[in-house]
């Protein structure tokens, strides 16, 4: 994939600049493409192989895989623990910290049009933030509050949002917006650690403060995804077509991803750009039949592939795989394609919600507790992870938290998995994961299609697309 995800992951408004308020609605809510990072280069590749198991550690600075070191001043853990013991409290060390309370803010978007589009990275952040307070204790004699904004689906919304949580928490947390490159300003002017979902805007993600858990780039592909798509469908490879939403974010991701599957030796004999007003797929469906294009990949949001899928289905087009990212991994995506949407294929570089993971189980637990009768999502699940991350940090620093010791160490961390809940992630480093994973809607449920446990990992590989 370009494990974009990729994330996902995401919406990146760049029709025009600050642009949120500009769009028509249709326009932005194509915009929640998971799979958009930022467009920052970033040279260089890391080692392939499979990262089997669903099993995990988090890494830290110089000790990629490895669980975080005792401090000095820490008790021993108690079994289970996240945060560990200390010895006393630091008092009111820095904004939004006392000695009984470490406040942090989530801004997501919840109002807009399209209501709710990442209530779903709140809602994760919020179902953490429960758990913690009531299984594990507390940082330090510190118990958490939670904060949470709308952004309104709208950079403005974002801006305003984030200019409040910088006097009122001492960190944001799990946040997920459209437009986030408007909170990028406040946040680096107050310093305020921002540890995200993921980061969908070039701008927000070359904010010094922001970092995605998704850690997401447009311009590195892990060599997995083209990879896997070729040993799962080998007589396929040579006939492959790649259609996308006109929007700055798809296209990115699109040109990026179809320059290391063609490196990878996928051969295109179809590319398409859909322009977002477009309501008639009958001939791009035709050119897909006229071509002989057995894959389709798709990159923009879930509600288009749909689109693009029930007219596969009116002209009686079926091609061997139709790949999109992991926005489609969604119960409300199952239920607007039905039938029409069978057999897609999503490549993701979280755990699946139907297999036996530890972390993915608590997430869906106290999912079901702050927000009953939610469903599990990706953005929610990456929200966890950053809530998770939090803590460990914050523990890790000790009595003595502030904004500087925890940007010191978020950027010390390189190989994140939240205990095996998502793939590796290079948090601190701002660098496209290795590693994913494909799975295949069958008969309404999603199964696992590639590998046959844990991910597939590869160098990445550096498109040029979006530096």
């Amino acid at each position: 994939m370009h494990r974009r995800v990729a994330l996902i992951a995401l919406v990146v408004c760049a029709l025009v600049a600050g642009c949120g308020s500009r769009l028509t609605d249709e326009q932005r809510a194509a915009l929640a493409v998971p799979l958009g990072g930022g467009a920052e280069t970033q040279q260089g590749t890391v080692p392939g192989g499979e990262y089997g198991g669903v099993a995990g550690t988090d890494g830290t600075a110089g000790q990629p895989g490895a669980n975080n070191p005792q401090q000095p001043n820490k008790q021993p853990n108690p079994p289970g623990s996240i945060a560990g013991g200390c010895q006393g409290t630091g008092g009111a060390t820095d904004k939004g910290v006392t000695a009984g309370e470490i406040t942090i803010a989530n801004i997501s978007d919840i109002s807009g049009p399209v209501p709710g589009l990442f209530q779903a990275a709140q809602q994760g952040t919020k179902a953490f933030v429960e758990y913690f307070n009531a299984t594990q204790g507390a940082i330090c004699g510190r118990k958490l509050k939670l904060v949470s904004f709308d952004s309104r689906t709208d950079s403005g919304g974002d801006q305003q949002a984030t200019s409040q949580a910088c006097e009122q928490a001492f960190a944001l947390v799990g946040s997920m917006s459209g437009f986030d490159q408007g909170g990028g300003p406040a946040a680096t002017g107050c310093g305020i650690p921002d540890l995200r979902a993921s980061t969908v805007t070039v701008q927000r993600q070359r904010t010094p403060v922001s970092f995605g858990v998704a850690s997401n780039v447009v311009n590195l592909v892990s060599s997995a995804y083209p990879d896997l798509v070729k040993s799962s469908f080998p007589n396929a490879a040579s006939a492959a077509s790649f259609l996308y939403l006109n929007v700055d974010a798809s296209s990115q991701n699109a040109r990026s991803m179809q320059k290391a599957a063609e490196q990878r030796g996928l051969k295109f004999v179809y590319t398409q750009a859909i322009d977002i007003a477009d309501v008639n797929y009958a001939p791009y469906v035709a050119k897909l039949k006229e071509t002989g294009a057995k894959i389709v990949y798709w990159m923009g949001s879930a509600q288009y592939a749909v689109r693009l899928q029930q007219a596969m289905r009116q002209q009686g087009y079926t091609p061997e795989a139709f790949i999109t990212d992991p926005s489609a991994y969604d119960a409300q995506y199952v239920r607007q394609g039905g039938a029409a949407v069978d057999g897609t294929v999503v490549y993701t570089n979280g755990a699946m919600f139907e297999e036996n993971n530890a972390q993915v189980a608590l997430y869906k637990q106290w999912l079901g507790r702050v927000a009953p009768g939610a469903a599990p999502s990706y953005f929610g699940m990456f929200a966890w992870a950053a809530a998770r991350l939090f803590v460990q940090l914050a523990a890790k620093i000790g009595p003595q938290l502030t904004r500087k010791a925890m940007l010191e160490q978020v950027r010390g961390v390189h190989d994140f998995t939240a205990e095996g809940m998502v793939a590796p992630q290079d948090v601190g480093g701002k660098r496209t994961s290795a590693c994913m994973s494909l799975i295949k809607l069958k008969g309404g449920t999603w199964t696992r299609l590639a590998p046959a446990s844990g991910y597939s990992c590869g160098p990445l590989i550096d498109t040029g697309v979006g530096g």
